[in-house]
């Protein structure tokens, strides 16, 4: 397995507003669809940097991968 799907930060380290993007990007995957940054910004709103920002504070701790369809969950350990 490789070393990134190992390993994922905790979730104690997001601030609110990662929080609220990793939930809306939680809701489109349980439906099986990717979340793509423009959904995102609408849904969620803010500056476009600080969701350019949370995004990859999200990839980088393994929370979200980012695919060719938009942004999906990473791995996690609960039920759907």
């Amino acid at each position: 397995m490789e070393e990134r799907e190992e390993r994922r930060g905790d979730v104690q380290e997001l601030s609110d507003f990662e929080l609220v993007v990793y939930e809306t990007v939680a809701e489109i995957d349980k439906e099986g669809g990717a979340a793509d940054f423009e959904t995102i910004g609408r849904l969620v709103g803010g500056p476009e940097e600080d969701l350019w920002a949370a995004l990859g504070h999200l990839v980088s701790i393994n929370h979200v991968h980012s695919t060719g369809d938009g942004y999906v969950l990473g791995p996690h350990d609960w039920a759907p």
